[in-house]
């Protein structure tokens, strides 16, 4: 079950079958709309006090638009995409993701992803994930493999 961010509704997506998933099928979306209380709590509980995720006045002091979304507060959300989709029988195998550029409160960020590569035969599922604004600016390339159950 997953939360749909924009309306606070909760949704039921079912987990993938493995027999019937092919590369180049795509993962449905997932929104996120960080604003500055989420920043500021995710910097008190990973204690980050890096002023630029919660003081606009410093953040744009060190030549920031705003303040900016923590980039492993991305890197879980990127996380739990994939773990949302591949459902609570299967196991996250590894998560890897580059920072290219910044997300802002405020702004809606968009994860998606694609399929590259099945494996009926041990399960293993790797994945292209992605998380960029609604206007279509790549914040996180990334990768991600899963073992999804085999029986």
């Amino acid at each position: 079950m997953s939360t749909d961010t924009a309306t606070g509704a909760e949704t039921t997506t079912a987990a993938p079958d493995l027999q019937t998933l092919n590369a180049g099928q795509e993962l449905p979306t997932m929104h996120k709309f960080p604003d500055e209380a989420q920043l500021f709590l995710y910097s008190a509980a990973s204690h980050n006090p890096h002023r630029i995720h919660y003081d606009r006045d410093y953040a744009r002091f060190e030549g920031h638009d705003d303040i900016i979304v923590h980039g492993p507060l991305q890197g879980a959300w990127l996380t739990q995409f994939v773990t949302d989709w591949a459902g609570p029988d299967a196991r996250l195998l590894g998560v890897t993701w580059q920072n290219r550029a910044s997300g802002l409160p405020g702004e809606e960020l968009v994860f998606s992803g694609t399929v590259t590569s099945v494996d009926r035969e041990t399960g293993v599922v790797e994945l292209e994930i992605a998380e960029h604004t609604s206007d279509g600016r790549l914040l996180m390339p990334a990768t991600a493999t899963v073992r999804l159950p085999t029986a």
